[in-house]
């Protein structure tokens, strides 16, 4: 039907994204797919949210299935659980096209991937607090920078900066939501701990949980945000033991796949 516009072609717009065409109930997913593992991953994103336009078409509202009804948090729920429940099918073997160990590795490098967006999320999510909480220092520019670098340190500490100092103050200025939708960036990382969650689940019995994930994408904008999660089998927090036991889950099957990654 000519939904899928996935080829990277001279002066086209740059980017990914899925929309709704509501008359038809079709959902028309735009990439740049160049032949890297970042088009595969581009492809399950946005078949996430491409799933969750199929699974409401059947609610007779638009105001319940509109990308505007859905709680952000929840409608980032669809597209990175989808990410992570693709997972085992990578393998050519299995559906796919990769070799068991490239497989191993491209699982195990989205899981790191994650886990570091996290503590970014949180940097940019501090940030904004500070700016808005200091309006007269954060009209400065160098002020700024100085924040900024500060917050890197403590969140991302794990990251070397030395010799580009410059390069870090100043960081901060190619991050978009910070100048056209602010404080919308921490949803990301709300809807992650949602999405580890559903993937968690899919460890224990893969079934049950794609069952219970395309079951919440079918409510729509019908339910408050907690009770999505609780549809998809998942918890609506964010405090210290959640993030404790999706951290130990997440980097338990990254030696997993580190094991598999270097086998022959």
């Amino acid at each position: 039907e000519s939904l899928l516009d996935l080829e990277s072609r001279k002066n086209k717009a740059p980017g990914g994204y899925c929309t709704l065409f509501y008359a038809a109930g079709r959902p028309f997913i735009f990439g740049n797919c160049v032949g890297s593992h970042a088009d595969i991953q581009l492809l399950l994103h946005e078949g996430g949210h491409a799933f969750h336009c199929f699974q409401t078409t059947h609610l007779p509202y638009i105001q319940q299935r509109s990308i505007g009804a859905i709680p952000m948090e929840f409608a980032e729920v669809a597209s990175t659980a989808m990410e992570l429940l693709a997972g085992p099918y990578l393998p050519a073997d299995s559906g796919g096209f990769y070799s068991p160990a490239d497989a191993a590795r491209a699982r195990h490098d989205h899981l790191e991937s994650q886990l570091i967006s996290w503590t970014w999320i949180a940097a940019i999510d501090s940030f904004q607090h500070w700016i808005y909480e200091h309006m007269d220092e954060s009209a400065d520019a160098e002020r700024m920078g100085d924040v900024w670098a500060e917050t890197i340190r403590r969140y991302m500490p794990f990251v070397d900066y030395s010799g580009l100092e410059s390069e870090l103050r100043n960081d901060w200025r190619r991050v978009l939501h910070l100048f056209a939708a602010p404080f919308y960036y921490i949803e990301y990382g709300l809807a992650a701990i949602g999405a580890v969650q559903v993937w968690g689940n899919s460890l224990q019995d893969q079934s049950a949980a794609v069952e219970k994930y395309l079951y919440a994408l079918s409510l729509g904008g019908t339910r408050p945000l907690p009770e999505l999660f609780a549809a998809a089998g998942a918890s609506f927090r964010f405090d210290e033991s959640t993030f404790t036991r999706l951290t130990e889950l997440m980097e338990a099957e990254m030696a997993h796949l580190e094991v598999e990654a270097a086998s022959p």
